[in-house]
């Protein structure tokens, strides 16, 4: 099973970018998409986590779905195979389709729907 990683704001470090700007709403709010990713997909709902303290350090075996305001900070994360820009107004609205059809497309996920 894929484990993907959703990052959308961090919490901890020298950089901490926040969705809102609020800890509890941007929690929330990535957890949604996390939930809706998970359906979305078929997966079970621990295969899609939000990392909230993550240290922009990349396991080859996750798939990160990160915040394209993140991505864009750092020109370094898109030249890895297992990072994928999230559209910023999709990951606050909990919206999946696009980064669905992107994981299907490219096998990242197997799925039969």
């Amino acid at each position: 099973m894929t484990t993907i990683k959703v990052i959308g704001d961090i919490l901890s470090g020298n950089y901490q970018p926040t969705l809102t700007g609020n800890r509890v709403v941007d929690a929330s709010l990535i957890d949604h998409f996390c939930q809706n990713l998970a359906a979305a997909l078929h997966l079970p709902q621990i295969a899609v986590k939000a990392e909230h303290h993550w240290r922009f350090e990349l396991d080859p075996t996750v798939l990160y779905l990160i915040d394209q305001r993140i991505i864009k900070t750092t020109d370094q994360l898109l030249d890895h195979h297992n990072v994928i820009a999230i559209d910023h107004t999709d990951l606050v609205r909990g919206q999946v389709a696009l980064i669905r059809k992107q994981l299907q497309t490219s096998h990242f996920i197997n799925t039969t729907n």
